[in-house]
């Protein structure tokens, strides 16, 4: 389990500034379990691909922990990751690990939850890791399984981080390419689930147990109405030591029925006050029982379905934040989120071993 003191630790390594003669731009070093992003000198995330010695339970998937916004502010919350930040609600979902992907019904696997009997989403290899002065990048490959770890699912993970022009915002740019390489894949119709997931931390939270929190979608549907709703993109921000901070996840207009006929644009939201925020473009009759079209997507055996998505983090609310207007620069955008190559790295140690993160995963559901 990882102690408070090491969380402080981590918190200070953040908001250091770059030593003298860091590379500028956004650099990603790799270790044998995570990629370590930087921009500037400064943390932005690392990505966890694989299980950590540290661990004393099971962690499933892939994800980024911790997420800094502006000002290197944590965005996500600490559990099942680290745990003793008092500040910090009941645990709860410990499925529910920062930034992810994962989805509840994937050939009638569990894909999702923590449970005994749920699916994994095993990193393979990656096929770039790349830096720049302008953007950072890697692709990885990873097999979706079942309990047991026979593959299911291929999927071609892209993540794109630009630099940003300033303090004021940054960006990860989320492109999943789903392959059928194993057999027809049938995605069935749940809410249990979230292409692009986040769990944020407890300011930002819109329920009763959260300060100041505002959850909002595209339409200005606020709060528990935000859940199971179409939109374009959803925003979450609360105030963090007197400052207000936020982040929004965009859909991408080219993402499976973001247009449907007689429907607003976007997708359904597994959009939760209590902290969850997730895009899902399977699930239709489980957000709407009133609507006479199932979700439920075959994928061909030998066809791809590709998803793309970015989130982005911003002082203020939705407005000082300028989502809707950077919503509209992203649909504007053409293609992968892939970049030329840039200056690749090998493969490297990671920071002080002192400040490293331990890791914990419990076990849960929904």
């Amino acid at each position: 389990m990882r102690t408070l003191g090491a969380l402080w630790c981590m918190l200070a390594l953040a908001a250091t500034s770059a030593p003298a003669g860091e590379a500028a731009g956004v650099q990603l070093k790799q270790a044998d379990d995570a990629l370590e992003i930087t921009l500037d000198g400064k943390p932005f995330t690392t990505y966890l691909f694989a299980p950590r010695p540290s661990m004393n339970q099971r962690i499933l998937r892939p994800c980024f922990y911790p997420v800094f916004g502006p000002n290197q502010v944590p965005m996500m919350r600490n559990y099942p990751l680290a745990e003793g930040d008092p500040k910090e609600t009941k645990p709860d979902h410990p499925h529910h690990t920062s930034l992810w992907v994962a989805y509840g019904a994937v050939n009638g696997v569990d894909n999702w939850s923590n449970a005994p009997k749920a699916g994994w989403q095993l990193h393979k290899s990656f096929e770039a890791v790349e830096s720049g002065a302008e953007a950072g990048m890697f692709r990885e490959t990873l097999d979706w399984t079942d309990a047991e770890k026979k593959p299911i699912l291929a999927e071609v993970r892209t993540v794109r981080i630009p630099r940003p022009k300033d303090d004021t915002y940054r960006l990860l740019d989320l492109e999943l390419t789903l392959q059928a390489k194993y057999g027809t894949v049938l995605f069935g119709d749940t809410k249990e689930g979230g292409m692009c997931s986040t769990r944020m931390r407890t300011e930002l939270r819109a329920d009763k147990d959260g300060k100041n929190g505002r959850l909002v979608n595209s339409n200005g549907e606020a709060g528990n109405a935000s859940w199971g709703r179409r939109a374009l993109w959803v925003d979450a921000s609360g105030e963090v030591e007197g400052k207000r901070y936020g982040y929004a996840i965009f859909d991408h207009p080219s993402n499976l029925r973001h247009k449907m006929a007689g429907q607003p644009d976007g997708v359904y939201w597994h959009s939760r006050t209590y902290g969850l925020l997730g895009s899902n473009p399977f699930a239709i009759q489980s957000f709407d029982k009133k609507n006479p079209e199932k979700g439920t997507y075959t994928l061909d055996e030998g066809k791809e379905l590709t998803l793309r998505y970015r989130v982005l983090f911003h002082l203020g609310d939705e407005k000082e934040g300028k989502v809707a207007e950077r919503w509209e620069e992203y649909a504007k955008a053409n293609g992968s989120v892939g970049s030329r190559p840039a200056d690749r790295l090998a493969p490297s140690a990671s920071p002080s071993e002192a400040c490293r993160l331990p890791l914990r995963l419990g076990l849960g559901n929904e």
